[in-house]
């Protein structure tokens, strides 16, 4: 199928499911989390995504995840992200499930956004959980808490912790529904896409697959090219 066919099928959908990986915001400047040789001074950044890694250096994971701030600040949505969230704003059943935690599909203004792996401008207090915003790139001293004046860690699904269930939920059921799923910039090798796919799959629903190399994901549709270049004209109205 191509994008043609593609898009005109998808104008008969009405419960369409999208999921974004880091492909999705590659095009805006942001390192892929799984792209070779990502470090933080000279360590794997795998090795501190981990509630482990925080605990025996909270200051130095601080200052990786400001890093982190600092770059996605410096840039913004691109063609990708603000075609998706025009073209779903009058859409109600269209979910968009992201594993992406740098707020640009929010900042590009999309509805029904699930983001199931938290955000890189949320803090959560490591006594009670409470989440706030916090748009900080620096800290003289590590962040507390108003709520308990404990010690905070960024709002982020770490690697060996669990989704919450309340997006688990959202996710599944826009799965069980959808008559088309998308999945843009993701390997699919994250149990979190391999799920909903299958659950879509599963009820006959038609997967199609953007991205610059063919991922894991199995898809009935797979058209090669960046984000900001496909999402538009697939989207097109």
């Amino acid at each position: 199928m191509d994008i043609e066919s593609a898009r005109r099928f998808l104008r008969l959908c009405e419960r369409i499911l999208v999921i974004t990986g880091a492909g999705m915001s590659a095009e805006s400047g942001i390192p892929t989390f799984r792209g070779e040789g990502q470090r933080w001074q000279n360590c794997d950044v795998k090795d501190l995504a981990t509630p482990s890694a925080f605990d025996a250096d909270p200051r130095f994971i601080w200052d990786w995840y400001l890093h982190r701030r600092s770059v996605v600040a410096a840039s913004g949505p691109n063609a990708g992200h603000y075609a998706l969230a025009e073209w779903s704003k009058d859409r109600s059943e269209v979910t968009v499930v992201t594993q992406n935690v740098d707020g640009l599909h929010e900042q590009a203004g999309q509805r029904n956004l699930v983001s199931v792996h938290g955000s890189l401008w949320h803090n959560r207090c490591t006594k009670c959980g409470h989440e706030r915003i916090d748009r900080s790139i620096q800290y003289a001293d590590l962040p507390r808490s108003p709520c308990c004046d404990a010690l905070e860690r960024p709002a982020i699904v770490w690697m060996g912790e669990r989704i919450a269930m309340s997006d688990i939920e959202r996710s599944h059921a826009a799965a069980f529904d959808a008559e088309a799923v998308i999945t843009i910039g993701t390997s699919g090798a994250v149990t979190t896409v391999t799920s909903l796919v299958a659950i879509a799959r599963a009820r006959c629903a038609e997967i199609f697959d953007i991205n610059v190399e063919r991922s894991a994901v199995e898809a009935h549709c797979r058209l090669f090219g960046t984000a900001g270049e496909l999402v538009p004209k697939l989207l097109a109205a």
